[in-house]
């Protein structure tokens, strides 16, 4: 089902950023030395996984990258929560569209990792350069944290300003290589 997981990631992304711009788009396994995958425009590697959903998840997630580092050329080494968080925001929002689930139990994993390294005053700010970040670190806060940084501006915007937003973003930075303050400007003056 890989063609279809494909289809549907830039479907659900092109509808809520903006178009795909190339006229092709790949998944390719590879072996690589770590487990998941690899973003290139218009190609992605990926390794094996263990079932339909996860392929699916890592498919959407690589294939997301051509949006943030891609088309928009965020920086990651820099800025990775502008390419990295923001990306794993909009993998949260199709796997809730795509695999919707109940929740009737407490979170595990990232946000109790997270807050313990909070507690212990461990974690680090979303505006970290890559090199700056701890190993635990750079998956939390970049990833994570960032994720659900995104989720509360979407909660105070209401969701269908903040994608006006996120469109107007999209529209107004792609192939020019943007910088936390246009994302912020964006986002304030269309929000």
């Amino acid at each position: 089902n890989s063609v279809s997981y494909i289809k549907d990631a830039v479907r659900f992304r092109s509808n809520l950023i903006g178009e795909y711009p190339y006229n092709v788009v790949s998944a390719v396994e590879a072996q690589m030395g770590f487990p998941g995958g690899m973003e290139y425009p218009t190609i992605t590697s990926i390794t094996k996984t263990m079932n339909p959903k996860d392929l699916d998840e890592v498919i959407e997630h690589e294939v997301g990258h051509n949006w943030f580092y891609g088309i928009l050329a965020n920086n990651e080494r820099i800025h990775p929560w502008m390419d990295e968080g923001i990306n794993s925001y909009y993998d949260n929002r199709y796997t809730n569209w795509k695999y919707p689930s109940p929740k009737h139990y407490p979170e595990i994993g990232e946000p109790t990792l997270l807050n313990a390294l909070a507690k212990k005053r461990k974690d680090q700010a979303i505006e970290t350069a890559s090199i700056d970040f701890t190993d635990y670190n750079y998956g939390l806060v970049a990833y994570y944290k960032t994720s659900i940084w995104m989720k509360q501006m979407e909660n105070y915007l209401g969701r269908e300003k903040f994608d006006e937003a996120m469109r107007a973003y999209f529209q107004e930075w792609k192939f020019k290589h943007p910088r936390p303050e246009d994302f912020f400007e964006t986002l304030e003056r269309v929000g």
